[in-house]
């Protein structure tokens, strides 16, 4: 710790001369004082009204961490799913859209995800629920090689993730959630947190970010510090020759290349 200067102290005078002292307050001058207090406090307490995941939407700063974040957490992983396709598995999140007859959700991932149940001709199998202990019944609805995208169907009712109403921008502050596996305990680390920012934006499409993304995170969301959806977490590098690299592929893409989304 580094010595600071400490600042200038004054003295107050004991003896202060007659015209110096304080006038008395009148009574209604406290009352309106009063009044206003209450006021001010009750227009920070309607400023400070929150969402469902814990922090005002129309005033969080994108390039700031959440106002609240063990809320935005435990509102954006009520969407998240995990997913099994034989040998292979991965992350996936519910997202606003229109379902075949008979299901209720739609829920986002990677092609190569659920690439192992497509070369085997099964359906993946979706676990729900804060353990993961409900399994849900599946099917793939579609699926984007090039851009290792797909998309899911279920029969159970949860949550949807919200999308951001802009493209990322460089600098913004970042959280990737999913459910990795840990070679260390040779198990998944369910809704596993990772936290970062925007490094670079490449043609609408491809985030860039410093939030970490492991085997396993595959096909969760990458959100902003308002909990709402930026891209679907997609590639990931390590190493001295090629660097390290966490790339999401922009929710847009859903749209443009899978999906009719609504004006």
């Amino acid at each position: 710790m580094t010595d600071q200067q400490l600042p200038e102290v004054f003295e107050i005078p004991m003896n202060q001369p007659e015209q110096a002292k304080p006038k008395k307050v009148s009574l209604s001058l406290i009352v309106a004082i009063i009044a206003l207090g209450i006021s001010i406090y009750s227009i920070s307490s309607k400023s400070n009204d929150t969402s469902s995941i814990g922090q005002p939407i129309e005033e969080t700063d994108l390039y700031s961490s959440p106002l609240n974040l063990p809320d935005m957490i435990a509102g954006v992983e009520k969407s998240l799913v995990d997913i099994t396709c034989g040998e292979s598995g991965g992350t996936g999140f519910a997202i606003d859209g229109n379902v075949s007859e008979g299901f209720a959700s739609v829920i986002v991932t990677n092609h190569h995800v659920i690439e192992d149940c497509l070369d085997a001709g099964i359906e993946p199998i979706v676990a729900i629920g804060p353990d993961y202990e409900q399994e849900s019944e599946a099917k793939i609805y579609d699926y984007d090689e090039d851009n290792d995208l797909a998309l899911i169907e279920i029969k159970a009712s949860i949550p949807i993730l919200p999308e951001s109403s802009s493209f990322a921008k460089r600098g913004w502050w970042t959280m990737a959630i999913g459910n990795p596996y840990d070679p260390l305990f040779e198990n998944v680390l369910y809704n596993n947190v990772t936290f970062g920012n925007i490094t670079n934006v490449i043609d609408d499409f491809y985030n860039y970010t410093t939030a970490t993304v492991n085997h396993g995170n595959s096909g969760g969301p990458l959100v902003n510090s308002r909990g709402e959806l930026i891209g679907i977490n997609t590639w990931a590098t390590s190493g001295i020759e090629n660097g390290v690299w966490n790339i999401a592929v922009d929710s847009d893409a859903l749209c443009e290349k899978l999906y009719k989304c609504e004006e």
